[in-house]
C-alpha cells in the first residue's frame, strides 16, 4: 500500500518549461514516460528526489514520499511562474496506490487487467491508463525492488476492490 505517496497534478502551457528548469533531468520527453529525477537547490544540492509521469504536452504527475510531500510540495511552490501559465493541485486524497511487484507481477495483473502488458507494450519507465475489471487505473511501469512492477493509482474510493481483485 503506497497511497501514503504525495501525488501531484502540475499542468499547464507552462508546465514542462517549469518542471524543465526544476528537473536535474530532461522533462520534455514522450506522453506517456516515467522519468525519476531529482530538484535541485540554487548551489547544486539536491533538494527534492522524485518520479514525474508525463501524461499529455502541458499535464504531469510529480509523485514523492508522503514523509517528504509537503516539502516537495512547498518547494513546488515557492518556484511557480508568477504568469499564471503553471498549476498545481494535490491529488494525495483523491487516489490510492498499490505496488505489485515480483517474478509473477504481470501474470497477476493480466489475471484483472485486459489491456496488453508485455515489455513491448508496456516498457519499463512509462505510464499508461488502464483498467482492472472496472477501476480505472494509471499504472506506472517502476519498480524499486529489482523486480517487475507497477505502481497502480485508482481513485481512492476503489482502493479496496482494487486490492481485494489483486490479492
Amino acid at each position: 500500500d503506497l497511497t501514503a505517496f504525495t501525488k501531484l497534478e502540475v499542468s499547464g502551457p507552462g508546465a514542462l518549461a517549469y518542471l524543465e528548469q526544476l528537473t536535474a533531468n530532461k522533462m520534455d520527453q514522450p506522453i506517456g514516460k516515467v522519468t525519476y529525477t531529482a530538484m535541485l537547490n540554487a548551489r547544486g544540492g539536491i533538494q527534492c528526489d522524485l518520479t514525474v509521469a508525463r501524461l499529455s504536452d502541458d499535464r504531469f504527475w510529480v509523485l514523492t514520499g508522503g514523509s517528504v510531500g509537503m516539502h516537495d510540495l512547498a518547494w513546488l511552490r515557492r518556484h511557480l511562474p508568477d504568469d499564471g501559465s503553471t498549476r498545481i493541485t494535490n491529488q494525495s486524497s483523491a487516489y490510492c496506490c498499490i505496488g505489485l511487484w515480483g517474478p509473477q507481477a504481470r501474470e497477476v495483473l493480466s489475471r484483472i487487467c485486459e489491456d496488453d502488458l508485455d515489455n513491448t507494450a508496456f516498457p519499463y519507465f512509462s505510464a499508461r491508463h488502464i483498467a482492472c475489471g472496472p477501476v480505472p487505473v494509471l499504472a506506472l511501469r517502476v519498480s524499486y525492488v529489482g523486480e517487475l512492477g507497477w505502481e497502480l493509482y485508482a481513485p481512492t474510493e476503489y482502493g479496496l476492490y482494487l486490492w481485494d481483485m489483486l490479492w
